[in-house]
């Protein structure tokens, strides 16, 4: 496993975010610091209940740790349909002469304008990612450059505002 993606290290990630120790975290997640030790250094994983407690004491989603194989259009289905179950997501689409939606005219956005904002910043940090390989041929500045704005997405994710869908 690639431990830059692995739950310890999102863990550890995320909790230099906040600006936290090990300490701290354990502290406001009321798991042992030996145990978010272990957690970090992938030695073990938390069990879900343990996943939970660490994901509210940093104020982030626990869905952040979690990887999701989007492998099939049904995979992609299922995620569109709980986001408009869930949230405040808008679809829309062109129709043909027959009344028919046409596929090439979809367009999705949210009925909340800090979700909208975030996502636009989202995409600003990737299309920068984007170019930063044509700019420059030393790999020590792109590499620096693509942590800079993988950083600021990540600190996206720092912002844990609850939603509520708008019906």
């Amino acid at each position: 496993m690639d431990n830059r993606h692995s739950i310890g290290s999102k863990i550890q990630k995320y909790r230099k975010l906040k600006d936290m120790t090990q300490d701290e975290l354990s502290k406001q997640s009321g798991i042992y610091l030996s145990t978010i030790k272990k957690y970090e250094s992938g030695e073990r994983n938390p069990k879900p209940d343990q996943l939970q407690k660490i994901a509210e004491a940093l104020g982030i989603s626990v869905t952040v740790f979690l990887d999701y194989d989007i492998n099939t259009i049904s995979d992609v289905l299922s995620l569109v349909m709980k986001l408009n179950e869930q949230s405040p997501l808008k679809i829309s689409a062109d129709k043909d002469k027959d009344g028919n939606y046409i596929p090439s005219s979809i367009h999705m956005t949210f009925e909340d304008s800090q979700i909208n904002e975030a996502i636009c910043s989202y995409l600003n940090c990737k299309q920068q990612m984007d170019l930063i390989a044509y700019e420059d041929n030393d790999k020590a500045v792109i590499e620096q450059q693509k942590e800079f704005y993988d950083d600021k997405i990540n600190r996206l994710l720092l912002f844990n505002e609850c939603i509520k869908k708008i019906r």
